[in-house]
């Protein structure tokens, strides 16, 4: 797909071509527990999200806000409060970003296309696209978060992890802004970072001690597996990009038995990195899966939960993780109403065992 990128200082626009037919803002984004976690912040009044975004040299950081107008054949990035215009590689790495969250390509396409005509009534509703977040490693740290605790412990490690990435954003920024002055550059900053942080990279959390991030963050065990997992990234021995590019060339058996390798990574943590990637062939499967299918499918053996899994979602394949994620969805909105429409404050209420 080819991303046609504005001339303009703080809007920016990301065509949406053949996705136009099937696209919906407001469904492509509040249908999983991703959305919910910082730094995303989803404005129902308006029907658009705001969270900060990376520029091409991955140190700094834009606020932007995320909205699809009405009948408008592109998706409308707002960034803001920029003192300097962006360059067309910032513009370019920008809308990269968010065609990833929203999955807007003709891969994304022909697979929410293949699976509504597996599963019709998915189609009447509009689902197919699982929101995620702007780079895999995000995705990735994110799923180790999901893992052995409550939804509302998730919330606040992301949250923790977001308000040390400002912490460690400022410090940097200083740095810079001397070293610029010396060299006469303009400064480049954005007024709106300083209330909300972005989520780490790999860079920035690989530089960080094991200990201070566990008892900063409050992230346990898992502080040790995600300081390994940043330091592999960056030292070059994992590739997840090319890993996400290049999973379709290959079983995504192949791609699990490498991911289930790494230290910290269960089966549950493994299914949600592939959905993330693209590939939906495995089901998560946790405590919240168990409930689901006792509770919809009459599965009261646990012993038989992989055996269930394949005779209740095989005929789906390879979507089967999409149509477990679309019977979830309507169970939760069932409960709690549209989850658009969930005030922030709200998000704590639901459970771990509810949308992780």
């Amino acid at each position: 797909m080819e991303e046609n990128v504005s001339t303009s200082k703080c809007l920016l626009y990301l065509p949406l071509g053949r996705c136009i037919s099937s696209f919906n803002l407001e469904k492509a984004v509040c249908n999983h527990g991703l959305f919910m976690m910082a730094p995303n912040r989803w404005i129902s009044s308006t029907k658009s999200l705001e969270r900060p975004l990376r520029l091409v040299d991955q140190d700094s950081s834009v606020i932007v806000t995320i909205s699809h107008p009405h009948e408008s054949s592109s998706i409308h990035i707002d960034v803001h409060d920029m003192e300097a215009s962006l360059s067309l590689e910032d513009e370019h790495i920008i809308l990269k970003q968010v065609a990833r969250m929203l999955r807007i390509s003709d891969r994304d396409e022909n697979a929410i296309n293949e699976f509504q005509n597996l599963y019709p009534q998915a189609k009447e509703e509009g689902f197919g696209r699982i929101f995620r977040s702007p780079s895999l490693f995000e995705d990735v740290v994110k799923s180790i978060l999901l893992c052995y605790c409550q939804w509302n412990q998730t919330l606040k490690m992301v949250e923790s992890l977001c308000e040390l990435q400002l912490e460690l954003s400022i410090g940097n920024g200083k740095e810079k802004q001397k070293t610029k002055r010396k060299r006469g550059q303009t400064k480049r900053t954005c007024k709106k970072m300083q209330r909300i942080g972005n989520f780490p990279n790999s860079k920035e959390l690989a530089n960080l001690d094991e200990v201070d991030l566990q008892k900063q963050c409050k992230l346990g065990l898992r502080a040790k597996y995600i300081i390994q997992l940043a330091k592999r990234v960056e030292k070059g021995t994992l590739a997840l990009e090319n890993m996400e590019k290049e999973w379709d060339l290959m079983s995504y058996k192949v791609v699990y038995r490498k991911l289930i390798k790494l230290k910290g990574f269960g089966p549950f943590v493994v299914a949600t990195i592939l959905m993330c990637m693209g590939c939906y062939e495995e089901v998560p499967i946790d405590s919240e899966t168990k409930r689901h299918l006792k509770q919809v499918h009459g599965v009261l053996r646990r012993n038989i939960i992989n055996i269930s899994v394949e005779k209740i979602y095989g005929k789906y394949a390879p979507f089967q993780c999409i149509a477990f994620w679309f019977e979830l969805l309507k169970g939760y909105e069932k409960q709690y109403g549209k989850l658009s429409e969930l005030d922030t404050s709200n998000y704590v209420r639901i459970t771990g065992r509810k949308l992780s």
